[in-house]
């Protein structure tokens, strides 16, 4: 998912190099289309994931393509981040809409293409830590999606990919037959940003890896002949932060996920 443009279209060009067979999600249909043209062997389908519609757009285009028995990895890789909130088609606040429940509605209806030993890589973020401004990030799994009383442009990105985090580690115990890993793929200039003021995008990413660069640790680990598991700062696994462990509030995110997202993903493939 995500593949139209920034880190998503470098994962795309990567893995099609070296010859894997490609069925890319995108949004917006001149990059799709540009995208078709620059990857002509590869699969393009036209949604928007951050709505269930879109999620179902993408899985009924796979049923309907030849030859297509599984899917041997999944890569989440969409993201968004807006100055002020916005709700997806669905009425979702998008942060949460994109980050959690895109991955999360996307693997509910794929699921049973997925093998034993198949893979799913999440791209998160550092931020799910403590957002830019500092300070702590939690969870009310009662209140998943940010009301316009609590947004915040960054503590409610940081809300959103802990969410996916804790959603990546939970996953791996239902579902113990596949290899899921979340990544931060470092700080990329990508146009992630776009709908801030100039100025303060240029503060964020003066630093910032080229979006080539973000893409080698998501191909990595998509590829890798090691499985990997948990989650890597780049190529690193590293520790994320403590309250991403909690397992009860693991479960608790889970519930109240199926509840919104309207859609369920089967333990163990029943």
């Amino acid at each position: 998912m995500g593949a139209t443009s920034g880190i998503g279209r470098w994962v795309a060009e990567g893995l099609a190099s070296r010859g894997h067979r490609l069925v890319l999600v995108g949004r917006d249909p001149g990059r799709v289309a540009a995208l078709r043209r620059r990857l002509p062997e590869a699969t393009v389908v036209a949604a928007d994931v951050s709505a269930k519609a879109g999620v179902e757009q993408v899985a009924a285009g796979l049923a309907g393509l030849a030859g297509v028995g599984r899917i041997d990895v999944l890569i989440n890789n969409a993201g968004v981040m807006t100055p002020t909130r916005q709700e997806s088609a669905d009425g979702v606040e998008l942060n949460l809409a994109v980050h959690h429940l895109a991955p999360w509605s996307t693997l509910a209806l794929l699921a049973s293409l997925i093998p034993a030993g198949g893979r799913v890589v999440n791209v998160n973020s550092e931020g799910h830590r403590s957002p830019m401004r500092g300070g702590a990030v939690r969870i009310d799994p009662e209140r998943l999606a940010d009301g316009p009383e609590s947004f915040d442009p960054f503590l409610t990105y940081s809300r959103s990919k802990l969410a996916n985090l804790l959603f990546t580690y939970e996953l791996q115990r239902r579902r113990p037959a596949w290899n899921v890993v979340a990544v931060h793929p470092g700080v990329v200039r990508t146009n992630l940003g776009r709908q801030f003021p100039r100025w303060q995008v240029a503060a964020i990413t003066a630093f910032a890896l080229a979006a080539r660069k973000g893409a080698e640790p998501i191909i990595q680990l998509a590829t890798s002949e090691e499985p990997p598991t948990g989650y890597y700062d780049r190529f690193s696994q590293v520790r994320s932060s403590p309250i991403s462990y909690d397992e009860e509030l693991a479960r608790r995110v889970w519930a109240a996920t199926e509840e919104l997202a309207n859609v369920r993903i089967m333990d163990n493939g029943k």
